[in-house]
C-alpha cells in the first residue's frame, strides 16, 4: 500500500507492509490481581509466578537462609519476615496487632545475615546507624551494636548501616556504612568494631570468598557531593544556587565553576576508582587489593549510542576463583578473576534477540551453586531469574517470579530456590464500592504486598517452558498497523503531520478522583473528590457542591482521555524517573522503601545524599540515557520547563521562583538536558502557585517562539505539580487541600487555551499525565492515573480503553519524532494509535475559571505583588506584528 496522503502528508511506503512491533500481553486487558491465574501489572506484563507462592510485607530487599535450611529471613523497611521453609507458614515483626514489637527503631536497609545457630540474626539498622541482633525463636532483642566510635584514633559519626555478612572464620560481622564510605569488622565476642576499611562511594553489597580470606564490596555510588565552598549553618541559606550547577561529566563538573561569584566545587570525575566499583579486602591485612570498573563506562559506545549511565554493580556471589558481580544498568555480570586482580569477561544476560540490544532487565541479586557452574539472577526490571551458565557465559533461561525480583537463593540441598520480589502480583484496587481496608492499610506503597517464592530448582525441559512463560508474560509480536494515523506504529516509518509535541506532567492523582464521575469511563463517582458537586471539607468550614477542577473534565471530554492508563510507579521518586524513560534500578528502589535523613553539614559524605528524590541523579542514569539522551541523539530540539530541578533536600521557599528549588548541595544534571532547561520557570514546589508558573510560561513562550527568532522546539516538558496537594494556606488563598487541585486544574486549562492559539496548534499534540498516583484512591487498580492527549490530530469526545502506561506514552513521543526506542518497555510498550485521527479538527480550547469559593487565583498571587490579566489571558498570545517586526529590523540595522 503506498499512498500519499494529501489531507496528513503522510507517506506509507510499500516495503512497510511487512513489519512488525512489539506490544505487552495485556495491551487489551485493565490491571488486575489474579493469584491463580494471571494478574495484568500497570505495565501491562502478565505476571504467572513459578512454584509456589506466599504474600508478605511490600518491599523486601533483603534475604537469608538460615545454615540448618529450615527458615528464611526477609527484611524490609523496619520490618522482618521469618518463613518457614517447608510448610510456608510466616510471620512478620512486628505483628499487626502490635504484640510482637519491632527491634528496629529507625527503619533497616538490605542487610540481614543469620548466625551459626540458626536461630540469631542479624539486621541492618540503616538510618541509625547500628546492627540489631534478635532472636527468632524467642521473638526478642538481643543487643544494638552501634557503628559509630573512634576507630584507630578517627572517629565515625552518622553511620548508616547498608549490607553485611556473617564470617564465620573470624566471628565477626563484616558490615557496609553507607554513610561514611567504609567497611565495618565487628568482633562479636566483645562486640567492639576492631577495623574500619575505606571502600567506595556509596558501599551498597558485600560478600566473602569460599575461603573466608577476601571480602568483596560492590559501590553504587558515583560521587561525593560537596557544599558551595564556604557553607556554614549560619550562611548555607544565603549561599544557595538557583538551579544545577552543571551538567554530568563536563569541564564544570569535574573542576568546579563559578555561578553567582559564588565558588562551586566539583564532583570529580566519573572514572574515579571510588565511583561505581568492586573492592577486594584482603581481611588479614585490612587492606584493598584491588578496585576495578566493571560494566560499561562513560564515554563508551554501544552501537551508535554513548553510555553516560555508570554500571551500578551492586551484588556479588564469589567462587574459588571468580567474582560475578551483577552490573543493573548494562544488564550482564562482570566475571573477575580477584587472583589476578582483573575482569576476565561481561556475561550479557539474554532475554530474546527482539529486545536484546536495549536494557531494562535490571539485575540485582545474585547467587552461584556449589559447583559453581550455574547463577542465579534476579531481575528486577524482567520480572523473572535468569539462570546463568557460569562456564560457557550464557543465560540458559529465564523462571516467572513476581513483579520486581529483588533477591535469590539457594536451599541447602540445592533443590529448591528462593526468591523474593518487591511488589509482588501489583497493588489492586485501594478504594470503592466493596472494597475491604486489609490490615497493611491502603496506601499504594502498602497494599502491593511482596512475594516469597519456593521454586523446584528446573531441568532443561522445566526451564524451557518457564522461560516461554516468562517471555510471553513480557511482550507479544504483532503486525505493524498501516493506516493514515498520524501515530506511525514504529519509529521513522512513515512522516508525522505532528511536529510538536507538548508534555505536561503533574503530581499525585489516580483516575477515580479526578475523572471517576465521567460516564464514558470504567469509574467510580463516589471516590471523584475532586470533580463536580462535590463537598469540600476545611479546618473549620465546609463546601457543598464544589466544582474542584472543571477544566479536566472538560478537556477529557472534549479531546481525548484513557480509563486504562497506569503510573509504573508508587511515588515520586520513581515517577520522575519512569516518565522520562528510565527505569528505575536497584538504587532508586531500595532508597524510595528506606527511612533515611540527610544531614547536610555531616562529615560523613553520605549522608550529604541520602537518596534520589525529583531530579535524575548521577547514581541513577541508564547506559545510554533516557528521553532527554535520545532526544539530542537523534538531533531533536527540545526545552524543558520545571523537569529535573529538585535534588534530595533543597529549598523550597515561596520566592525559590526561579527554578523552585536552591541548591546547596551540588549535584549535577544530565548533560543533555542542562542546558536546555528554563531557569526561569518553578519546578516541584507546592508553595508556588501553578498560576505563577503560567506567567513564567507564557512570559517565556512569547519572549523564544512568538516574538523571538527562534522556531518551537519539537519538543517541550511542562511540570505543572500542585495537584500534588499541602497543607491549607488560607491567607495564600489556599483554604482546602482542594484548592491546590483547582490551582492546578486552572494552569492546566490556561496552557491548553494559551497553546490551542499559537500558530503551532496546527501540528501540535498535548500530552497530559500525572507522576505517581501515591496521593489517591481507585476501584481498579492504586496505580490507575490520568493520561489526557489534546491537539488537532487527537480525536474528540473519545475515551481509550486501550491499555496505557509511561511506556506508552514514550512510545507516542518516539514514533511521531523518529526516535530509536531507548530501553525495553519503550519497545514492548502499547501502541496508542486509537487516540488520533487523520481528519484534523484545529479549533481552540477554551478554558474554565474556577470555583472562587475553593480557590482564588488573585489571592493566591497577592504575595507576588502581581495581578492576573483575564482579558489578555481570554484573548490568548499576541503575535507578532509585521509592521512593528518591520519598523524593529531597521532600527536595529541603522544601529
Amino acid at each position: 500500500m503506498a499512498s500519499l496522503l494529501a489531507a496528513t502528508g503522510l507517506f506509507v511506503p510499500a516495503k512497510a507492509q511487512q513489519q512488525t512491533m512489539l506490544v505487552v500481553p495485556g495491551s487489551e486487558q485493565y490491571s488486575k490481581i489474579d493469584t491463580a491465574g494471571t494478574s495484568v501489572l500497570p505495565s501491562g506484563r502478565w505476571i504467572r509466578p513459578a512454584g509456589k507462592t506466599i504474600r508478605i510485607t511490600h518491599d523486601p530487599f533483603g534475604l537469608v537462609v538460615s545454615p540448618d535450611g529450615k527458615k528464611a529471613v526477609t527484611l524490609h523497611n523496619g520490618v522482618f519476615t521469618i518463613i518457614d521453609l517447608a510448610t510456608l507458614g510466616n510471620f512478620r515483626v512486628p505483628d499487626y496487632d502490635g504484640k510482637i514489637k519491632s527491634p528496629l527503631s529507625k527503619g533497616s536497609f538490605l542487610g540481614v545475615a543469620f548466625g551459626p545457630d540458626s536461630k540469631t540474626i542479624y539486621l541492618s539498622g540503616g538510618d541509625n546507624g547500628a546492627v540489631i541482633v534478635y532472636d527468632t525463636e524467642r521473638l526478642q532483642r538481643l543487643d544494638s551494636i552501634s557503628l559509630n566510635g573512634t576507630v584507630n584514633g578517627k572517629k565515625y559519626d552518622d553511620s548508616f548501616t547498608s549490607d553485611l555478612v556473617y564470617n564465620a572464620a573470624g566471628k565477626e560481622l563484616l558490615v557496609l556504612d553507607r554513610g561514611n564510605f567504609r567497611m565495618v569488622r565487628i568482633d562479636l565476642a566483645t562486640k567492639k568494631i576492631k577495623a574500619s576499611i575505606p571502600t567506595g562511594r556509596q558501599p551498597f553489597g558485600i560478600s566473602m570468598s569460599p575461603d573466608n580470606k577476601l571480602a568483596f564490596v560492590a559501590n553504587v555510588g558515583m560521587y561525593s557531593y560537596p557544599l558551595i565552598e564556604g557553607a556554614t549553618p549560619a550562611n548555607y541559606d544565603s549561599l544557595m544556587i538557583n538551579w544545577h550547577p552543571y551538567g554530568n561529566d563536563t569541564k564544570e563538573s569535574i573542576e568546579g565553576t563559578v555561578i553567582d561569584g559564588k565558588k562551586i566545587p566539583g564532583v570529580g570525575s566519573p572514572h574515579s576508582p571510588e565511583a561505581m566499583s568492586v573492592y577486594a579486602i584482603d581481611l588479614a591485612t585490612n587492606k584493598v587489593v584491588h578496585r576495578l570498573k566493571t560494566g560499561m563506562q562513560l564515554g563508551q559506545m554501544v552501537e551508535d549510542a554513548e553510555v553516560v549511565g555508570g554500571a551500578s554493580p551492586n551484588s556479588i556471589a564469589v567462587g574459588k576463583k571468580y567474582a560475578y558481580v551483577t552490573n543493573a544498568t548494562n544488564d550482564n555480570i562482570a566475571v573477575i578473576d580477584y587472583r589476578l586482580h582483573k575482569i576476565v569477561t561481561h556475561i550479557p544476560i539474554k532475554v530474546d534477540q527482539r529486545i536484546d540490544r536495549y536494557r531494562g532487565s535490571v539485575p540485582f541479586g545474585i547467587t552461584l551453586s556449589k559447583d559453581e557452574k550455574t547463577l542465579y539472577v534476579a531481575l528486577l526490571g524482567m520480572n523473572a531469574v535468569a539462570v546463568i551458565d557460569a562456564e560457557k557465559h550464557t543465560t540458559k533461561g529465564l523462571i516467572p517470579a513476581g513483579w520486581g525480583p529483588a533477591r535469590v537463593r539457594l536451599s541447602k540441598d540445592e533443590k529448591e530456590l528462593y526468591v523474593i520480589s518487591a511488589r509482588g502480583y501489583g497493588a489492586g484496587p485501594n478504594g470503592g464500592q466493596g472494597f475491604v481496608r486489609p490490615v497493611q492499610g491502603t496506601y499504594v506503597g502498602d497494599i502491593q504486598l511482596a512475594t516469597f517464592q519456593k521454586i523446584k530448582v528446573p531441568n532443561a525441559q522445566e526451564l524451557a517452558n518457564h522461560t516461554k512463560v516468562v517471555k510471553e508474560n513480557t511482550f507479544r509480536e504483532v503486525a505493524a498497523p498501516l493506516t493514515n494515523n498520524p501515530l506511525p506504529p514504529l519509529p521513522g516509518l512513515y512522516g508525522s503531520p505532528i511536529k510538536h509535541v507538548v508534555y505536561i506532567t503533574k503530581e499525585n492523582r489516580t483516575y477515580d478522583e479526578v475523572l471517576g464521575q465521567l460516564k464514558t469511563g470504567k469509574g467510580d463517582p463516589t471516590l471523584a473528590r475532586y470533580g463536580k458537586d462535590v463537598t469540600v471539607y476545611g479546618k473549620q468550614d465546609t463546601l457543598r457542591n464544589a466544582d474542584v477542577m472543571p477544566n479536566h473534565s472538560k478537556m477529557a471530554t472534549e479531546f481525548a482521555y484513557s480509563d486504562n492508563f497506569y503510573c509504573d510507579s508508587d511515588a515520586s521518586i520513581h515517577g520522575h524517573h519512569w516518565m522520562v524513560g528510565v527505569i528505575p534500578n536497584e538504587w532508586v528502589e531500595t532508597n524510595s522503601s528506606v527511612s533515611k535523613s540527610a544531614k547536610i553539614f555531616s562529615e560523613a559524605p553520605g549522608r550529604r545524599f541520602p537518596g534520589s528524590t525529583g531530579s535524575i541523579d548521577p547514581e541513577d542514569y541508564a547506559e545510554i540515557g533516557g528521553l532527554w539522551e535520545a532526544l539530542e541523539r537523534h538531533k531533536v530540539s527540545f526545552y524543558n520547563f520545571g523537569q529535573a530541578n529538585e535534588t534530595a533536600h533543597v529549598r523550597e521557599d515561596w520566592d525559590d521562583t526561579l527554578t523552585g528549588a536552591a541548591h546547596g548541595v551540588m549535584v549535577p544534571m544530565q548533560k543533555a538536558l542542562w542546558s536546555r532547561t528554563s531557569h526561569n520557570f518553578a519546578g516541584y514546589n507546592t508553595n508556588i502557585p501553578d498560576q505563577f508558573r503560567m506567567d513564567q510560561f507564557e512570559n517565556e513562550f512569547t519572549r523564544l517562539w512568538l516574538n523571538g527568532k527562534d522556531s518551537m522546539p519539537s519538543f517541550i516538558s511542562v511540570m505543572l505539580p500542585n495537584d500534588h496537594g499541602a497543607g491549607p494556606r488560607p491567607d495564600d488563598g489556599y483554604p482546602y487541600v482542594h484548592s491546590y487541585m483547582a490551582d492546578n486544574d486552572l494552569a492546566t486549562g490556561r496552557i491548553l487555551h494559551f497553546l490551542s492559539r499559537t500558530p503551532y496548534w496546527k501540528n501540535m499534540l498535548v500530552i497530559i499525565t500525572e507522576d505517581d498516583p501515591q496521593g489517591g484512591v481507585d476501584h481498579i487498580d492504586a496505580h490507575r492515573s490520568v493520561l489526557m492527549m489534546a491537539g488537532p490530530y487527537v480525536k474528540r469526545g473519545y475515551v481509550s480503553n486501550h491499555h496505557a502506561n509511561f511506556g506508552s506514552i514514550l512510545k507516542v513521543i518516539y514514533n511521531i519524532l523518529g526516535i530509536r526506542y531507548v530501553n525495553q518497555y519503550d519497545i514492548t510498550a502499547s501502541l496508542l494509535q486509537d487516540f488520533f485521527t487523520d481528519k484534523p479538527d484545529f479549533k481552540p480550547y477554551n478554558l474554565v475559571l474556577p470555583d472562587k469559593r475553593v480557590f482564588d487565583p488573585a489571592r493566591a498571587m497577592k504575595r507576588y505583588n502581581k495581578e492576573i490579566d483575564w482579558r489578555k489571558i481570554m484573548q490568548g498570545p499576541e503575535m507578532d506584528n509585521e509592521e512593528e517586526q518591520r519598523t524593529d529590523h531597521y532600527q536595529q540595522e541603522n544601529k
